[in-house]
């Protein structure tokens, strides 16, 4: 019975993160996840980035942005062209008269409209940084998560081991017990019944362990962990316009307004330009042709009202994007509040549940020397065990929430690991 009391006084002892052991399953199935000291939480989440599917979207947006900057570089404002006409009499009077003109006509910008290309062209790559940034901070909150998750499982599992092995010693304490004949037969089938009902649970523990390292490694395409991951709490106490999120949010709608003004500058399908040709014609087939030059200017005037629903869709999405930034801000700011109480609350939990679980041995020591003097029933030292591994489990784990929920403060405020 001393053992026993060693078993559960381990409880209280284990390790702030978890072993990892891989023998003694009981359900034939692994999923490989190795605790690494040598790698860092940053390393994770970059490999989890250049992984992570959206990230793929962020060049596409550099891509973008080189063209823009393209289009805003370049001299003319659209497609040049080559212009040929051919005009004769031979479907009617057939006199040989012929009209040959030909010409090289290119686009050129309207007044203002090529630096609204520039500002464009600026918006979109200084958004695409900011949006990048935003999804690393975005894989961050995942792979920290995840991780946290990963420990929470892994420490009841433990737990379910540990609470499993002190059952089993209890089995057998008790089957002796029986044979020296101090104790009854149905004390020995309710200590197997409290080992089966343990069994069960260590079951169901190994169960959530592999599926959270299945989720880790589907998540960072790893199958290695950081050992040391937990954080520092941020000093920052609020959300401010340096957030990635909103910093991001920021970035787009600058873009979208710089859309706006490009918007009003360009007349949709009438861009002005200027043909230089040359003109050819005779009157007849007796007479020589006539070289001349030919030079055109063609300059769209009006048309406001053909391009005004252009402007004004071009202003329904800077709206939107205005609109989504301030709901991300509340979004923010709600999580924030959340995460500071949660921390709070996890300080003052993890304060009571450590009385607790010293109450707990305590009353736990008196109870087995009352068991084994036959002062008390074994169903009366089953309960009293079972409220004593809770005091455990409740005390380990609010540790593990503490730090959690500071790992999720610093998410929420745009701190980075």
């Amino acid at each position: 019975m001393l053992g026993l009391y060693r078993s559960l006084w381990a409880l209280c002892l284990l390790a702030s993160l978890p072993a990892w052991a891989e023998e003694g399953l009981l359900v034939e199935h692994y999923d490989p996840v190795i605790f690494d000291e040598n790698l860092s939480l940053g390393q994770v989440i970059d490999a989890t980035l250049a992984q992570y599917p959206q990230s793929a979207m962020v060049e596409a947006l550099r891509q973008e942005a080189s063209a823009l900057k393209r289009r805003s570089g370049s001299w003319i404002a659209g497609y040049p062209s080559i212009y040929l006409q051919w005009i004769d009499d031979r479907a009617f009077n057939d006199r040989g008269e012929v009209q040959i003109q030909t010409g090289y006509q290119l686009p050129f910008w309207m007044w203002g409209q090529r630096e609204a290309g520039k500002n464009v062209a600026q918006q979109a790559s200084a958004s695409t940084e900011r949006v990048a940034r935003a999804l690393k901070q975005e894989v961050a909150g995942l792979v920290r998560d995840s991780l946290w998750n990963l420990t929470l499982v892994q420490n009841r599992y433990e737990l379910a081991k540990q609470v499993l092995d002190v059952s089993a010693q209890l089995v057998a304490a008790v089957q002796r017990r029986v044979e020296l004949g101090d104790l009854a037969r149905s004390d020995l089938l309710l200590a197997q019944s409290d080992l089966l009902e343990k069994k069960t649970a260590l079951a169901l523990a190994e169960a959530e362990v592999m599926h959270a390292r299945k989720a880790y490694s589907n998540l960072t395409r790893l199958e290695r962990a950081p050992k040391l991951f937990a954080e520092e709490l941020s000093r920052q106490n609020a959300i401010t316009e340096e957030h990635p999120v909103i910093a991001a949010a920021n970035a787009v709608i600058e873009r979208a307004q710089a859309e706006v003004e490009w918007t009003r500058k360009s007349k949709q399908g009438n861009q002005p330009s200027i043909l230089i040709g040359t003109q050819h014609d005779r009157g007849s087939r007796a007479n020589s042709f006539n070289n001349e030059s030919n030079l055109v200017l063609q300059v769209p005037i009006g048309g406001e009202s053909y391009n005004a629903p252009f402007v004004a869709q071009a202003n329904l999405t800077l709206t939107q994007r205005m609109a989504e930034r301030n709901t991300l801000m509340r979004q923010l700011e709600k999580a924030f509040h959340e995460a500071r109480h949660n921390i709070e609350v996890d300080r003052v939990a993890l304060e009571i549940a450590d009385q607790r679980r010293k109450i707990a041995e305590t009353h736990l020591r008196m109870s087995r020397l009352a068991f084994e003097t036959g002062e008390i029933q074994l169903i009366d030292f089953l309960k009293i065990q079972s409220g004593a591994q809770a005091a455990f489990r409740e005390a380990r784990e609010r540790s593990i929430l503490l730090q959690r929920d500071i790992a999720f403060y610093n998410q929420v405020v745009g701190v980075m690991p």
